[in-house]
């Protein structure tokens, strides 16, 4: 008898989960996950806080040191470097230092272009987020239509059997079976139609999920309590809550950006140093013959900003210009997404009212209709027409509900963006 061994036992079950993996249907969020690990995006913000970084580096530090070679007082008579006691082979150092706290503030600036690089990275996968679970809903809700439609085209040709049962025992018209016929042919229509929809959106969703894109789906929809219950409440000032927003984030960073650059501005009414020390080497002797000592110099230089007017208070005025353009597209775009997101919540309170009202009364009064209308086409008191019309009427309110639902669920993933979700 063969007894697999351990490694094989191993392998057997690695692909059996594999297998089991794959078949899984594909929920809302295990879509996310994908789309975001496969978007080429995450790794362009990650190359470039890398750069910002090393630029903030770069900016922090002292220039290179400057090194000084020469030969000085060389006698054009005779070219000889020990003939007259002012010719020196020098060499020297000289180091620059930039004004005030430049260096320190220019690098704390290019430490808040890394935290906004880091928040547009953040909204970026939001907003991907998002688009992906709308596309998701999409797919599911044409899926869905093709279930109810085939499930209502087997009840509907329940009673086209019946119609065909009596026709030939002479009870029954032939028009209504023509007319029975052709329903069922509509059906077979609008399946065809919502299959090209489901087939369009899951071609969208290829781009970022691949083949995942095309296996089935998880029916179930996404529990979002905690967005369904902040959609239901009453309030239209969103701030405290969108101030958080990755968006609104990068804004703020844009204006502490601009802070930097005005302290920055500033530090120029400040002097920038250069020192510089040398040494000078001498061949030439005194009368007695003895050697001429060697020279060392040093030398302080700065430089002085006497006017300002039309540099430094320049340069000030146009970084706090630049702060306050800064904070008008900060409140620009607060108050633009707290007006996108009451739209969204006021779509789903809406929503929510309309989807009670299938429930309650519409579905159920359509249901009781075509029965009512069956009934009485079974028993010769209703035209077939009415029965047609009473089934279609179910039908389509049943698309239209689940339709509302998916709507209802758009929004809320549109208000889980607002909510950084």
């Amino acid at each position: 008898m063969f007894i697999p061994s351990c490694k094989e036992v191993v392998l057997v079950v690695a692909l059996s989960t594999s297998a089991t993996v794959i078949a899984a249907p594909l929920n809302i969020e295990r879509a996310v996950e994908l789309a975001l690990s496969s978007d080429p995006s995450e790794n362009l913000y990650a190359q470039r806080q890398q750069q910002i970084s090393a630029m903030g580096v770069q900016s922090g530090q002292l220039k290179d040191p400057m090194i000084r070679l020469g030969l000085a007082n060389l006698p054009t008579d005779s070219f000889k470097f020990d003939q007259d006691p002012m010719t020196q082979l020098s060499v020297g150092l000289a180091q620059e230092f930039s004004r005030g706290n430049t260096r320190e503030l220019s690098g704390q600036r290019y430490q808040i272009l890394e935290q906004q690089t880091g928040y547009q990275a953040a909204e970026r996968r939001l907003e991907l987020s998002q688009q992906i679970r709308q596309m998701w809903l999409s797919v599911r809700f044409a899926n869905t239509a093709q279930h109810l439609l085939a499930e209502n085209k087997q009840l509907f040709a329940r009673n086209v059997e019946h119609v065909r049962g009596q026709f030939e025992l002479g009870y029954k018209q032939s028009q209504d079976l023509f007319q029975a016929e052709l329903q069922l042919s509509k059906f077979d229509e609008q399946i065809a139609a919502f299959s090209q929809q489901e087939q369009a959106y899951r071609g969208q969703l290829a781009t970022w999920l691949g083949a995942q894109a095309y296996q089935p789906f998880d029916s179930a929809l996404p529990q979002w309590d905690a967005t369904a219950n902040y959609a239901e409440q009453a309030n239209t000032e969103h701030y405290t809550l969108l101030s958080q927003h990755p968006l609104v984030l990068v804004k703020q960073a844009a204006i502490d950006e601009a802070e930097k650059q005005i302290e920055i501005a500033n530090e120029a009414y400040k002097p920038a140093f250069k020192v510089e020390v040398g040494y000078g080497h001498r061949n030439s002797r005194d009368m007695d013959g003895s050697a001429r000592p060697d020279l060392v110099s040093g030398f302080l230089s700065m430089d002085v900003p006497l006017f300002s007017d039309k540099r430094q208070d320049q340069a000030v005025i146009s970084a706090t210009r630049g702060k306050g353009v800064k904070q008008a597209e900060r409140d620009l775009v607060l108050k633009n997404m707290n007006g996108r997101l009451n739209g969204q919540v006021a779509q789903v309170q809406n929503l929510n009212l309309r989807l009670a009202r299938y429930q309650q009364t519409l579905l159920p009064q359509a249901q009781a209709n075509t029965q009512a209308a069956i009934q009485g086409y079974q028993s010769n008191t209703v035209s077939f027409d009415l029965v047609v019309k009473a089934f279609m009427d179910e039908t389509a309110l049943q698309l239209e509900f689940e339709q509302l639902q998916t709507q209802q669920y758009q929004s809320l993933a549109q208000v889980r963006y607002f909510q950084a979700l």
